[in-house]
Formats: structure tokens, C-alpha cells, sequence
């Protein structure tokens, strides 16, 4: 609490104090001043009472008449007494009744004119349980309302991409997709899908036998039925088959998922997989003990795979290479989750089990290659056939920087004689697209090949004699 009789403040709250040895000093400053010193007690015992003004203000009238330094002086020790008081309250671990805090706080909260510290201020431990009740509260409106929002968003976004045309969606959600078969069933299905892969090998043997694809008559007599009883065999053959495929079609969506993202679309891969599945659904057998879908699933696998090998490439690579690249990503997946984003090709060989000249020419066969076609932005219809130069075709400096050398290059050979000339001619092609060699160029003037060598290397030697005088450095740029 602070008294300053040169601003005129008044009395706002009191500070009480615990009996013990941090008072004492205290205690005899209240002694010299009675009046003070009631009034401080008064305001420490009844801290929540409100206090008469009128009474307020006749203390200060009276507290007016005393020098202010005595004053400050006062306030000074007052401030210190309570805090050693405080201190020894925490290490006590005694409990400070609301009045103390509330004494506590105001004297925190008055503002005096000395540069001095500010005292902590102490709570009550059920003011603050309220307070951590009242900030709980909206806390878990606010959890249900993100997580109503964030329910509404996700059914936006589901709602969004739904498409109710679809025509693979509306296929799978129709009842020959969605019923499942019983393992009765599944084996009565089975049995009349063996008994018409029977009757379908039967007409394979006569139309190999007679040449020609057998009535229907013939084919009856051959299994001794009628025709009725023949075309009721082969529609019930034919319809479990469908009935069979079309329960396990869901079983080639699920594998053809796994599948996306390697050159091929859904809907080729669902193709590759159905005809996987009519595959295996002919070449089963229940008597090999295997669950039917144990033996599509790997039908349906095999032949996505061959598909995408096949397909997925404009330029097909072969099997192993295929294998040793998906060894190659899988190594760098698994230093990926590791940690390391960006290994080297040492340690991608290691993991890969191959050496580091075989991943290099691996990568380089496996590159995508790209259509000229092809755009070059998404937004413009730039194709790389536009952009990209013909290495076939000069530029037109180079091509005229060229020519004057070969015409250069002629007039230098007359400082030769005629059969020097002809000899340098005939070895590097000048005038002829072809380069002879030393027996075909002595078989054409008569001598030996010792003889030609000899007239090459003076007649060279002539040439670069006269380099420097005909300014021939000029071209160095255009020797390859």
C-alpha cells in the first residue's frame, strides 16, 4: 500500500501479515505512527468490506501532515516486510486464505514511485480450477464443431468425385459382382464349367479329324445326345462360366488397383485381369485340392503383369529388366523411409545386389522416351518436333565457312606437281567420296607402295610449308 501525500491517493486496500519474525520491523515502525497503523489492520482484517470514503479521506487529512519522506520511507519497509512474509509462507507450504491473496495482489497491483520490483502475485487454487473450467468449456464446442466441419468437408469431397454414370461403378454395384457364392455353389458351377470345356474339346478333335468345324449333328452323334439336350448342355456350361467370372470380378479390381501408375490404365488392366480369370476358371481343377480363388489370383497377376511388360512401353524391354528395376525402386523406397532421400548409385547397388556399371545401363534402356508430338507446355501447342534442331542440317555460317575452305584447300594443292597432286587427291578423298589406300593408288600409277608412301609424306611436307603463307589457321575451328 502506498501513501503519497504529495499526490493526494487515497487508501485503496490494506496488507496483513503472518505473526513471526519477518513483522518485526514492522511492527515497531506502526508503534510511532497508532493512527497508520490502525488503519492498516483494519484493512487487513476485513479486506473484502468496502471502505467508508469519508472515513478515507479523514485519514489521509490527517497523514497529510507528515513529511514525505518519512512516508516513503515507511512504505518502503512495509513493501519488504511483506515480502520476507511471502517467502517464508512457500517455504512453510503454508495455505494463504483468500484474504491474504487478495491483500497480496492489490498491494502488487498499486503502483509506487520507487524503482523496486514488483511482488508476485498469489491465486487461490479454486480460482484457478474455475478458470481451467471455464476455458474447457468452449474448448469442446470447438473440438465438435472442427470435427463437424471437417465430417461435411469430407462428404463434399466424397459427393464430389462420385460419378452416379459410371459405367465400371454401376458394374461392380450390380448384383452379379456384389453376391457372393457359397462353396456349394461354387462347386455345381465348377462341374458344369468342366463339363463344357469337355464338349468344346470334343469339337476341337472332330474338326481336326474332319477338316472343318462339325455341325451340330455330328457333333450330338458324336457324344450321343440330341440336339436339344446338346444346346441345353452348352447354355448351362456357357452361363455358369459368366455366373462364376462375374462373382470373382471384384478379386481383379482389387489386384488391378495394386497395379496403377505403371504405363497402363484402369480399364486395360481390369481387361488383362477378366481374361486372366477366364483363364483359370477353364484350367482349374478340384481335385488338386486348391481353393479356386488361391488359383484365379495368380492367373489374374500373371497376366496384368505380362500385360504391362508388353504394353506399358512404346520400346519393350525384356522380363529381367523389368525385375532388376523394381529391385532398384524398391531399394530406393526403403532408403527413403529410412531417412535418406537421395542416395548414390554405390548404395542403390549394394541394396539392388548388382553392380554399379549394370544399374547405369540399366537406367539408361529404361528411359521413357517421348513423342515429338508431344507438347512441350500444357498451355501452348508447342511441339518438341519445333523446338528441337536437326543435327543433319549445318548452320548456314558453318556450311559457308566450308566451302571456302575446300576451295582454299584446292587452290593450295598447285604449289604440288601434277602427280603429287593427284596422289593427295586419291589418299584423302577430295574429289572423290572414297579414300584409297597405298596399294590401290600404286596398282593406279604403276609403282610400289613404298614409292606412293614417299611422294605423300613430300608432297605433305610441301603443304605445310605453305600453311602459314596462305592463311589456313583461319579454319582451325571447323577441324574435327
Amino acid at each position: 500500500m502506498y501513501y503519497g501525500p504529495t499526490d493526494k491517493q487515497q487508501v485503496e486496500n490494506g496488507t496483513t501479515l503472518h505473526e513471526g519474525k519477518a513483522s518485526n520491523n514492522f511492527e515497531q515502525q506502526m508503534l510511532q505512527w497508532p493512527d497508520l497503523r490502525l488503519s492498516v489492520l483494519e484493512l487487513g482484517e476485513n479486506p473484502s468490506s468496502s471502505l467508508n470514503m469519508q472515513s478515507v479521506a479523514a485519514d489521509t487529512e490527517e497523514i497529510m501532515n507528515v513529511e514525505p519522506s518519512t512516508i516513503l520511507a515507511l512504505a518502503k519497509n512495509a513493501l519488504s516486510a511483506s515480502k520476507q512474509a511471502l517467502a517464508l509462507a512457500e517455504d512453510l507450504k503454508l495455505d494463504l486464505d483468500d484474504s491474504l491473496s487478495n491483500s497480496l495482489g492489490s498491494a502488487n497491483s498499486s503502483t509506487l514511485p520507487v524503482e523496486e520490483e514488483e511482488a508476485p502475485t498469489v491465486r487461490s487454487t479454486r480460482r484457478l480450477e474455475r478458470q481451467s473450467k471455464r476455458r474447457r468449456m468452449p474448448s469442446k464446442f470447438m473440438i465438435s464443431d472442427t470435427y463437424s466441419l471437417r465430417k461435411t468437408n469430407v462428404r463434399k469431397k466424397v459427393s464430389g468425385s462420385y460419378d452416379p454414370n459410371d459405367p465400371l461403378r454401376l458394374f461392380l454395384r450390380g448384383p452379379e459382382t456384389t453376391q457372393l457364392l457359397t462353396a456349394k455353389e461354387e462347386s455345381e458351377l465348377i462341374v458344369k464349367v468342366q463339363d463344357l470345356m469337355r464338349l468344346e474339346k470334343l469339337k476341337s478333335n472332330l474338326q481336326s479329324q474332319f477338316g472343318r468345324e462339325p455341325t451340330l449333328v455330328e457333333w450330338a452323334e458324336a457324344i450321343g445326345l440330341s440336339c436339344s439336350a446338346l444346346q441345353a448342355e452348352l447354355h448351362n456350361g456357357n452361363r455358369s462360366r459368366e455366373k462364376l467370372v462375374y462373382a470373382n470380378f471384384r478379386m481383379v479390381f482389387h489386384v488391378a488397383k495394386q497395379y496403377q501408375g505403371r504405363g497402363m490404365n484402369l480399364q486395360d488392366l481390369l481387361q488383362e485381369g477378366s481374361m486372366g480369370l477366364i483363364k483359370s476358371v477353364e484350367k482349374f481343377k478340384p481335385q488338386v485340392g486348391c481353393l479356386f480363388a488361391t488359383y484365379s489370383y495368380w492367373w489374374i497377376r500373371q497376366t496384368i503383369t505380362k500385360s504391362i511388360v508388353q504394353h506399358s512401353r512404346t520400346i519393350r524391354l525384356p522380363e529381367n529388366a523389368y525385375s532388376l528395376l523394381g529391385k532398384v525402386v524398391k531399394a530406393k523406397r526403403s532408403y527413403i523411409q529410412e531417412g535418406n532421400h537421395c542416395p548414390s548409385k554405390e548404395e542403390l547397388a549394394t541394396r539392388a545386389g548388382i553392380t554399379v556399371q549394370k544399374l547405369d545401363k540399366l537406367l539408361f534402356t529404361t528411359r521413357t522416351p517421348l513423342s515429338m508430338q508431344q507438347p512441350v507446355w500444357t498451355d501452348q501447342d508447342t511441339t518438341f518436333q519445333e523446338v528441337t534442331p536437326d543435327t543433319g542440317i549445318e548452320i548456314p555460317d558453318v556450311s559457308v565457312a566450308k566451302q571456302l575452305m575446300r576451295q582454299h584447300v584446292r587452290n593450295l594443292l598447285c604449289v604440288l606437281s601434277p602427280k603429287e597432286r593427284k596422289i593427295i587427291k586419291l589418299r584423302f578423298g577430295i574429289e572423290e567420296s572414297k579414300e584409297n589406300s597405298l596399294s590401290e593408288i600404286g596398282n593406279i600409277f604403276g609403282l610400289s607402295k613404298e614409292r606412293v608412301r614417299q611422294l605423300e609424306s613430300r608432297a605433305l611436307y610441301k603443304l605445310k610449308q605453305c600453311l602459314v603463307k596462305q592463311g589456313l589457321g583461319a579454319y582451325a575451328d571447323l577441324l574435327v
